[in-house]
């Protein structure tokens, strides 16, 4: 039985059973059990008796600590840019295919020949950003980071082996940050040849390929002959990543890769305890990095194992004796913090972030959150109204972690705002509710900031839920004007001081 090999990307064919790659760990081989026809000659030959075809698939649970999404990228659909060719000539062929072909072990054994003929290429054009920086429908607005160095390496070893072959690369701009600038250096003395162009098709007559693009630095139409074409595709989500970021509950970026939970202080952490990535599972990157991300979280998982897990002091508790085990909070929470176990609700103080999404679902209160329990909330906001004078504003401003960083560096830079706004701290925006805004006004809180970092997993269901708590108001006769949601950043801290000025300017126009 013979099937597509896909190590060689197609270009060769391979047993059912096989070995996947010649370096594969561990240095086994495998039965391709979708193409295996278990005709049971294997069995006859194996003098170990190492082959069952009759053994089921399993399914076993374990109990871990620690995850970590390792699950790669997939390439861009050739199927989505049509005018490249690429499925209807042999000779359009990606910098993957390109990299097999000149493998030792590849499918010529390191030659540069075409698919078609067998033959050396007289010339290859190299087009860049081929799905990356692109967007056209279809397209990935973002650099997928390693296409220029991998097209530059190539160009350069088809120079040293193919001195006769003329190589031009087409490119939009040329990426090679560090130690790479050298090589793009070397490739232009090794006489590569780059245009600053994407082009627009490829066209085929007779045997040639003709290379249709604009020269971005003339501005003039240029038509490029080739014998061999080799686009540089972009790197994209694995669907193995979008899956299993689903399963977990870890964020995910605007493109689909997994979210960190913070670029510079948590790299490979994501927004759940205990779950890690590394690779191009996080986005584009190169071995390199990819390895240096491995370490980092293999790292953080031996703190964890080691050291045990610093855990925030904001928590949820259940009082068992309200809770009916409704599970409202169990299909709530985001982080799968709140589970049931030997019918008791019981709550991972590892998973939870103390977000406060259970205690809104609860219609028992039997949730609370450890350290900002109701009690104590509701007395920080008397303690922030007490001994208010009649013709004095006092304005509630709620913020969480990142808007409590940004107010205190309203303070160190010594930013001017109104005496009017005290401040309490909340995990997030979830843990203020109904009662506790009522509370504020009926002890004379002249109106109440809600703010929140706008990419938090819960930022969206705050905006929902301030839209719900200003109908609230306005049933109870208060004016709903009286009560708004910020942004907040880090970085920001002076749009936040002008937030503050102007809600203040505002409490005052509304009470006149």
């Amino acid at each position: 039985m013979e099937v597509t090999d896909s190590w060689n990307e197609g270009m060769t064919t391979r047993k059912a059973i096989f070995k996947p790659f010649p370096q594969a760990v561990p240095d086994v081989y495998t039965i391709d059990h979708e193409n295996c026809k278990k005709c049971g000659k294997c069995q006859d030959v194996c003098r170990m008796n190492a082959i069952d075809l009759d053994m089921e698939t399993e399914v076993i649970p374990i109990t871990v600590g620690s995850v970590v999404i390792a699950t790669g990228h997939k390439t861009f659909d050739m199927d989505k840019r049509p005018e490249y060719a690429y499925n209807r000539h042999e000779d359009i062929i990606t910098q993957m295919e390109l990299a097999r072909l000149m493998g030792v072990n590849g499918p010529t054994n390191g030659k540069l020949l075409k698919p078609s003929d067998g033959k050396v290429p007289e010339r290859v054009v190299m087009i860049q950003c081929v799905g990356s920086r692109d967007e056209k429908p279809g397209g990935r607005k973002y650099c997928s980071k390693v296409c220029c160095m991998v097209a530059i390496k190539h160009a350069n070893v088809i120079k040293q082996h193919y001195p006769d072959t003329d190589v031009i690369i087409c490119y939009t701009d040329m990426r090679t940050p560090g130690m790479y600038e050298k090589y793009y250096k070397f490739a232009q003395s090794n006489k590569v040849r780059l245009i600053r162009g994407r082009p627009g098709e490829v066209a085929e007559k007779d045997g040639i390929f003709r290379v249709r693009m604009e020269d971005t630095f003339s501005n003039e139409p240029l038509e490029v002959e080739a014998d061999m074409v080799v686009l540089s595709t972009a790197m994209e989500p694995s669907d193995g990543t979008i899956e299993v970021s689903k399963e977990l509950d870890v964020g995910l970026t605007e493109e689909l890769f997994v979210k960190e939970k913070h670029s510079k202080i948590k790299p490979v952490a994501t927004d759940v305890e205990g779950i890690f990535v590394c690779g191009t599972a996080q986005g584009p990157k190169d071995i390199t990095d990819s390895i240096v991300q491995a370490n980092a979280a293999a790292s953080k998982i031996s703190e964890l194992i080691h050291g045990g897990v610093e855990l925030e002091p904001f928590i949820a508790k259940v009082d068992n004796s309200k809770c009916n085990l409704c599970q409202k909070c169990v299909d709530i929470c985001s982080y799968k913090a709140a589970f049931v176990e030997e019918n008791v609700l019981k709550i991972d103080p590892i998973a939870c972030n103390g977000c406060g999404a259970c205690i809104a679902e609860c219609e028992n209160n039997a949730i609370d959150i450890i350290g900002q329990t109701d009690e104590q909330l509701f007395a920080m906001i008397d303690g922030m109204l007490i001994n208010k004078k009649p013709d004095e504003k006092r304005i509630i401003a709620f913020l969480d972690s990142v808007g409590y960083v940004s107010a205190d560096n309203i303070g160190i830079n010594k930013i001017s705002v109104p005496s009017s706004i005290r401040i309490i701290k909340v995990p997030y925006m979830n843990r203020v509710m109904y009662k506790h805004i009522l509370h504020a006004f009926d002890k004379g809180a002249d109106g109440i900031i809600m703010g929140e970092y706008p990419y938090s997993p819960l930022y969206k269901k705050t905006k929902e839920k301030v839209l719900k708590l200003k109908q609230e108001l306005a049933n109870n006769n208060i004016n709903p004007d009286k009560l708004e949601l910020f942004k907040v950043y880090i970085p920001y801290f002076r749009g936040l001081a002008d937030k503050f000025n102007n809600f203040d300017q505002r409490i005052k126009c509304l009470d006149e």
